[in-house]
């Protein structure tokens, strides 16, 4: 064949094409033919081989484990001190009160934080339950009388685990729902068929036909349900996801509470730069005063250069991870 070419080299272009039908059948020869045979086996066993050893990302996702709720590995207990009234509005006097008493009588506490909330009221946080029952009655026993009649010392109950359900058809109601999901997830009742849930609340979805529902789940069931694929309800498979709320109030965006809360007398401020939006006002661009502040107040660095109603806020991200420390997980 080799020579053949050669020849072919020196000839015009149509002679090449007149050879071209005798060089393909030279090649279907039952030798050479045997041999490609063998050759492109060995290239589809290599293939197949890569094939499994290297699945593109779809498939590799089709095939993870069932999802699970990102549950924190060190939970969480709080005590909350709340005013009674106007005179003790100032978190920082309150601060330096509590803490002296715990300084002077129990300095071996451990906190793992101690945050302003809403009234000037305090949030300790702790390890476990034995600790903040601990510090508690430190307060009870040492704090003056005035100081008790003027706060209240409260262990709030951990959260309930919720999940949201995804894009239900608007006629849907509450009862219904309740009874779909009984019907055709059969694990969601116990033994005498009563419900493991809660049906809460709707939250409209951005297709006016859908809703959302927000469930209640018993904690020691959560883990069971997020390792479902969906949950069946009628002739679908609803799609859904650990809720997660976070207060954000609209007029300053801080956390923590709501614009029904918020003093009326305040301004409302901007959503970009997060700054006071009065006559005139121009804004400066993104600025999240919640990273900002947090910054200033635990000394760290998160990046400012966003909205304060960016989902992508660091903060918010914080935000989150310390509703899962208040949540009954069942652990």
């Amino acid at each position: 064949m080799i020579p053949k070419l050669d020849e072919l080299k020196e000839t015009s272009d149509q002679k090449i094409i007149e050879e071209i039908p005798k060089i393909i059948k030279n090649v279907a020869c039952p030798d050479i033919r045997l041999s490609l045979e063998s050759a492109n086996k060995q290239i589809i066993e290599e293939v197949k081989k890569n094939g499994v050893e290297a699945r593109s990302f779809a498939l590799q996702f089709k095939h993870l484990p069932p999802r699970t709720s990102l549950i924190p590995s060190e939970p969480e207990d709080i005590l909350l001190i709340k005013p009674k009234d106007d005179s003790h509005r100032d978190y920082e006097i309150n601060q330096k009160l509590f803490h002296g008493v715990l300084q002077s009588n129990s300095p071996e506490v451990r906190l793992r934080s101690v945050n302003k909330i809403y009234g000037g009221g305090i949030k300790l946080v702790a390890a476990n339950t034995d600790e903040i029952l601990n510090i508690r009655e430190v307060f009870k026993e040492h704090c003056n009388e005035e100081t008790l009649e003027g706060f209240d010392l409260v262990i709030p109950n951990r959260r309930t685990p919720q999940i949201i359900l995804y894009n239900i058809t608007r006629d849907i109601e509450q009862e219904t729902l309740k009874s779909g999901l009984l019907a055709k997830n059969l694990f969601l009742a116990d033994s005498s068929n009563k419900p493991h849930f809660r049906v809460e609340f709707k939250i409209a979805a951005r297709n006016p036909r859908f809703n959302h529902w927000v469930l209640s789940v018993n904690p020691k069931m959560f883990n069971d349900i997020m390792n479902k694929e969906g949950l069946y309800f009628q002739f679908s498979r609803l799609r859904f996801a650990e809720f997660i709320s976070i207060r954000q109030c609209r007029k300053c965006f801080g956390f923590g509470l709501t614009t029904s809360k918020y003093d009326p007398r305040e301004k409302q401020h901007c959503d970009k730069c997060s700054e006071i939006k009065e006559e005139g006002h121009r804004c400066r661009g993104p600025c999240c005063s919640n990273c900002k502040d947090f910054n200033k107040k635990a000394r760290k660095t998160y990046g400012c250069g966003h909205s304060p109603l960016d989902q992508n806020c660091r903060s918010l991200a914080r935000q989150k991870e310390l509703i899962k420390n208040m949540t009954d997980y069942g652990l």
